[in-house]
């Protein structure tokens, strides 16, 4: 089974997106986009986020396993591994998250404190449980070799987390992406006995101990692996905008010069977006709007440097639509090889 396993992760990683012979590629003439971005956006400047623990909303469960705060450290911590803005502490912004709390309760506000970040999150738990229920032990007997089998009484724990985040842009306190969270976990233990014989899957005398109570850790295992499976959602709101730069070609090969590299939290393999915008005419107002156009998708190659790398399309014909200046955005998914490396790593 590993040797498969072995054999599947070499040939996903093989198959990583690749330049080679990077030196017979050739500068070719890119024409411009109609909106070329300024010296402020091609700096690629992190925005700055401050993340709030999440209203508990008086339930014991989610305040016994602190899971307000415990989340918001989770957000934090996908923030931070992907680069994908600057954290903002959040003992800077109680005067914000009062006023988050009123525009809530108010359904409009724009705050007016000094500006500390450009976005904040905040949400709600709106269930956090925990349940234990307790199994009778049996013997069965083995029909392969006709040996008895004692399976013992356990005690079965399950916890559930259910909520909410929400997304807002500063100064407008707009709520600009609303991502619902929830998962579920157990575990199980082998029932305790004080004193008494216990033969087989029958005890005689003695006293069972009674089952946990509570358990935090596996409530925030739950609420934690609830945030793990929106890091996604999170990922594509905060990706960053790059640019394209340049474009070289080798035959029928081209690739791209973006201003986005490792300090951007890129990594070879990440897939793209190249989008563009072009100016229309609203056939009713007759008034000009800007539009964005998806005109390619893509992956980063294994050229990358502090501030930029190089791209390769997906599909190459559509590598003439492709202008200077034209946006990058990153589009993180939630890969299926993300679930076979842990499966894989957790057999050693």
């Amino acid at each position: 089974m590993k040797n498969y396993l072995i054999l599947a992760l070499f040939l996903i990683v093989s198959c990583s997106p690749t330049i080679r012979n990077f030196d017979n590629y050739q500068k070719q003439f890119l024409p411009k986009s109609s909106f070329l971005p300024n010296k402020e956006a091609l700096e690629n400047k992190a925005p700055k986020i401050v993340v709030f623990p999440l209203d508990e909303n008086d339930n014991q469960i989610a305040i016994q396993a602190t899971l307000g705060s415990t989340i918001a450290n989770n957000i934090e911590n996908i923030i931070a591994k992907n680069r994908l803005g600057e954290i903002v502490d959040r003992k800077a912004g109680q005067k914000l998250q009062k006023e988050i709390a009123l525009a809530e309760m108010n359904r409009s506000g724009i705050y007016k404190g000094p500006i500390i970040a450009d976005y904040a999150v905040s949400g709600a738990i709106s269930n956090a449980a925990f349940t234990s229920q307790y199994k009778d032990g049996y013997v069965y007997i083995d029909p392969r070799n006709g040996q008895f089998i004692t399976v013992p009484p356990k005690y079965y724990y399950t916890s559930n987390v259910v909520g909410n985040l929400k997304i807002y842009e500063l100064p407008s306190l707009s709520v600009v992406e609303a991502i619902e969270f929830s998962n579920e976990e157990s575990r199980s233990e082998n029932v305790r006995q004080d004193g008494g014989l216990s033969v087989g899957a029958i005890q005689i005398g003695g006293k069972k101990q009674d089952g946990a109570s509570r358990d935090d850790n596996l409530v925030r295992k739950s609420s934690g692996n609830a945030i793990e499976n929106i890091e996604v959602n999170l990922k594509n709101f905060f990706a960053k905008k790059g640019y394209i730069l340049e474009k070289r070609i080798d035959g029928k090969k081209s690739i791209f010069k973006i201003n986005l590299g490792s300090l951007d939290g890129i990594k070879q393999g990440d897939k793209f977006e190249v989008i563009t915008l072009i100016e229309s005419q609203n056939p009713i107002t007759q008034e000009n709007e800007i539009e964005r156009q998806l005109i390619a998708q893509g992956f980063v190659s294994d050229k990358i440097d502090l501030k930029s790398s190089w791209i390769i399309i997906e599909n190459s014909e559509k590598s003439d639509k492709i202008r200077l200046g034209d946006i990058v955005k990153i589009k993180y998914e939630k890969k299926f090889f993300d679930k076979i490396k842990k499966f894989f790593f957790s057999l050693f």
